[in-house]
């Protein structure tokens, strides 16, 4: 049955400057020997002289004489409308290029993608360019980290537990975090927003009365619903904690007594699929049941020579560093804010070098 529904571009950021963002698209990448070819995108934080804010570039990189060109070039502007930049001669001749320039930038990260079906880098945007570049420069603004700014940037948010677990995985700190969410607003769906305040929380729970209560402030949303028939939901999010419960109720003067239904359990992990990818080393990823990848979980890789290796997982996983020597040969995973530490999980890579981890709440 054929879909109305656009394809998701296969559009990769691997630019986050305050002048310019710049991304390309991973489907367009072509490899010919020496030759590698691919669809660019520059986003510019201001209009350039003809009023353009963003140029859509078709660019050929030559790598063994570390030369480029551009094949086209269309640019568009903020009000919609798109031009074409008239043609002087040479403009779609090779040219050196630059040190210390975007086009080097672009030329280096073109040059290391070995093959047209292998892993091509970058940061995958789930969020459209135009709208990801506004946030990195928002983000960057506020004295944010390029790489923070760039993996926050590339999602479109949901619900509160996707965000929050961001956050927790780019290790912003929670006086910070109010201004980096309004900078990422426009990413950000309505339910994923912590709810605007009710009414004072401490003098209405106080009384016992059945209602719902709702506080915020910075870096901390609470909610309690006490209802008529005796039970309670309960929710929390402060910092990197998430809570909830739910159960049942009573009141003696100005004091409430919730009774939780469920004794909390921390949440567990335990060992996914494992295959053999010949692009990396090795490549750890943590997945929910649902298979969404799982950003924000610290690890430590026991080598062979008796040293370990420390880090923590992006949504698309975490690869071993290239020039690390030293064969792998165990990992733990942990989060501490949510009482999580993984068994001791064996690697081997002459079975296996791309496993795959199953976090269940």
């Amino acid at each position: 049955m054929a879909s109305d529904v656009e394809p998701r571009r296969d559009e990769r950021m691997i630019v986050a400057s305050d002048e310019m963002v710049i991304t390309f698209d991973g489907a367009s990448v072509k490899v010919r020997d020496t030759l590698r070819t691919a669809h660019v995108s520059l986003y510019m934080a201001k209009p350039d002289e003809h009023g353009a804010i963003r140029y859509g570039i078709d660019v050929e990189a030559d790598c063994r004489r570390n030369m480029q060109r551009e094949v086209a070039s269309v640019g568009n502007r903020t009000d919609g409308s798109s031009l074409t930049l008239p043609l002087e001669p040479g403009d779609h001749d090779f040219k050196p290029v630059p040190h210390e320039s975007f086009g080097r930038v672009i030329q280096e990260h073109l040059c290391g993608i070995k093959g047209e079906k292998v892993w091509k880098g970058g940061v995958y945007l789930y969020a459209p360019g135009d709208m990801a570049a506004r946030s990195v420069f928002a983000l960057l603004a506020l004295g944010l980290e390029n790489e923070q700014a760039a993996q926050l940037s590339s999602y479109i948010y949901t619900d509160s537990d996707m965000l929050k677990t961001t956050l927790d995985a780019q290790k912003i700190a929670p006086e910070r975090r109010a201004a980096v969410m309004k900078a990422l607003d426009p990413q950000i769906a309505p339910e994923a927003k912590p709810p605007p305040p009710i009414i004072p929380f401490a003098s209405a729970v106080a009384t016992g009365h059945v209602g719902k209560y709702v506080h915020s402030e910075m870096e901390l949303a609470a909610g309690l619903w006490l209802k008529a028939d005796g039970t309670f939901q309960y929710w929390l999010t402060v910092g990197s904690l998430d809570e909830t419960a739910k159960g049942s109720w009573t009141a003696s003067g100005a004091r409430i007594k919730l009774v939780n239904d469920h004794p909390v359990k921390p949440p567990t992990i335990t060992l996914g699929p494992a295959t053999k990818d010949e692009s990396t080393s090795l490549s750890l990823k943590i997945v929910t049941p649902l298979g969404r990848g799982v950003p924000g979980v610290d690890l430590t890789v026991g080598l062979a020579d008796g040293k370990t290796e420390e880090g923590y997982t992006q949504a698309d996983g975490w690869t071993l560093p290239v020039g690390q020597k030293s064969e792998p040969r165990w990992v733990t995973f942990s989060m501490e804010s949510y009482g999580l530490r993984s068994p001791r999980f064996a690697i081997d890579l002459r079975v296996a070098n791309a496993l795959v981890y199953v976090l269940t709440p």
